[in-house]
């Protein structure tokens, strides 16, 4: 019984060295660039035992994923449910600015949701490890609708679909959150992250309140 409480230790100590290179590797080079031959060589491991862990290089990704998810979606419930007496727009106001504060404060989680939306991710990775992911992303965005909801019920808003709404709000933020990533775009647009940010909020709840009245 002891060896093999033993060999579980040191199978799971071995996984989270692996994830732990790879997390450097992919945070330095970027998921697209990095290799699994570089993950091994970080984590001082030969390439085949990366395969008795992970299935793929997606997979790797997949769980890093997990990790950034799960953390923002700890801090964006902290928001939603900080004040009950908000109104639906001071409770999106939070809701977002917390999406900003963790794009800045943990930019290679950011980075890596970004980038998985490209290549054949899915295939790559198991049912269950995709749900998991689904899941997190859905609880994340739900708050949002829920908050869009409230609004239309109170008043504050009006639209035919809370989900479609919120869907909207969240694409238009990563948009300006990836555009302002690039300095040639900044410099192209004469303005920093934090007045885009504010002006893209003011015109989404601007379209909310006019659709109100």
């Amino acid at each position: 019984m002891a060896t093999n409480e033993r060999r579980t230790r040191e199978k799971a100590r071995r996984r989270q060295e692996i994830l732990q290179a790879a997390r450097e590797v992919f945070f330095e080079k970027g998921f697209h660039q990095a290799t699994v031959d570089d993950v091994a060589a970080q984590a001082e491991v030969s390439k085949g035992t990366i395969y008795l862990y992970f299935e793929s290089k997606e997979s790797i990704l997949a769980h890093l994923l997990l990790e950034g998810l799960t953390l923002l979606l700890a801090q964006l419930n902290e928001a939603y449910a900080a004040d009950q007496r908000l109104t639906a727009e001071e409770r999106l106001w939070r809701l977002a600015r917390t999406y900003l504060d963790f794009s800045q404060a943990h930019p290679n989680y950011f980075r890596l949701m970004m980038a998985f939306d490209r290549g054949r991710f899915r295939e790559q990775i198991s049912a269950e490890l995709y749900e998991q992911i689904l899941q997190q992303s859905i609880r994340a965005l739900d708050l949002v609708t829920q908050t869009v909801r409230q609004g239309v019920q109170a008043g504050e808003f009006a639209c035919d679909d809370p989900k479609m709404s919120a869907g909207a709000l969240w694409a238009t933020l990563n948009g300006v959150l990836v555009l302002m990533a690039n300095p040639l775009r900044r410099q192209m647009l004469s303005v920093e992250l934090e007045p885009m940010f504010e002006a893209t909020m003011a015109l989404v709840l601007r379209g909310l309140r006019r659709a109100a009245h």
